[in-house]
This record gives structure tokens, C-alpha cells and sequence, in this order.
């Protein structure tokens, strides 16, 4: 009788923890579902924006942004930005008074790709400036993780990591 007990209950012991493991992959699984749904019901809203956490040059280490106010906002066809630059400028000046990227206007060519598998949505758009246009791309996997690429025809490109949220109609 023992020698019949302990096979059966190692047996037991281990379906216990595989049902275990495969309830909290299941659960995960669906806060990110929920999570790549959110983002996607944000995006077709056409109101959102992207705030900067990180800015990452294509020379130098990556820099802080979290005391500098920084934003790419969205509302229907148009897109706005202030993002600081740190790079090189390939003609005279930085083409406009503070050296950042600043646009206010209508998009041009915007889309958006969503890979349901990866859970992740890519936005791309040109925008024309003061003096500049620029190529945006913006690479969403959940509200958290959001990275832009911006490149210009006058400075290098420049790459910043953070977060996209929904705006309010104040703003």
C-alpha cells in the first residue's frame, strides 16, 4: 500500500503545480489582451499623446527627460510636438529659436500597422515644420512601452523611449 501512495501522490503533486503554472499564464495573457486592446481603441480615437522619458542621440548617452516638459500629441489628422534635440544639424541653425523638434500641423501619409500577434501597434506619419519636415514613427506595445524615431531633413534622427496616454479635451 505505501509503495502505491507515493507514486500517486508525486503524480498528483505535479498536476497541482502544472495547472497552477498554466492559470497564471492564462491570467497574464489577458491583462495583456486587455492592454493591447486598450491601446488600440486609443489610437483609433485619433487623441493621444506621447511623452518622453528617455532620449536616446544617435551620438552620445542616452539622456533623462522626466524634468524636461516633452510631448507628441495627436488629435484627428493633426499632430503637434516640443521635443528636445541632441544631435547634429546638417545646415545653418537648427531652423528654429530653442534647437528642438516643434510642429503644429496637418499629418501626411499616417498609418497604423497592429500586429495582433506581438500585441504591438506602429504609427507612422511626416509632418512639416518651421522650416523642417519630419518623419515620425511610433512603436507601441502597451501604455508603459512606447518608443518614437524622428528624422528630419535637416538634423540627425533621433530616438526617444516612454509613454503614450489619452488626452483630455482641455489640452
Amino acid at each position: 500500500m505505501r509503495n502505491f501512495l507515493l507514486p500517486i501522490s508525486i503524480i498528483l503533486f505535479f498536476c497541482i503545480t502544472a495547472f497552477a503554472q498554466n492559470s497564471k499564464k492564462e491570467a497574464k495573457n489577458k491583462v495583456k489582451q486587455e492592454q493591447y486592446e486598450s491601446i488600440l481603441n486609443l489610437v483609433q480615437s485619433g487623441k493621444y499623446e506621447f511623452v518622453g522619458r528617455k532620449a536616446n542621440p544617435q551620438s552620445g548617452r542616452q539622456i533623462d527627460l522626466t524634468t524636461r516638459p516633452n510631448f507628441l500629441r495627436v488629435k484627428g489628422e493633426n499632430a503637434s510636438a516640443e521635443l528636445p534635440f541632441f544631435g547634429r544639424a546638417f545646415s545653418g541653425g537648427y531652423s528654429n529659436s530653442d534647437g528642438g523638434i516643434n510642429f503644429d500641423g496637418p499629418m501626411d501619409n499616417y498609418s497604423v500597422e497592429n500586429n495582433d500577434k506581438k500585441r504591438r501597434l506602429t504609427i507612422k506619419f511626416r509632418v512639416k515644420g518651421p522650416g523642417d519636415t519630419y518623419n515620425c514613427i511610433l512603436s507601441v506595445s502597451s501604455l508603459e512601452s512606447a518608443s518614437l524615431s524622428v528624422s528630419s531633413n535637416k538634423k540627425q534622427s533621433i530616438s526617444y523611449t516612454g509613454v503614450v496616454r489619452d488626452i483630455s479635451e482641455e489640452k
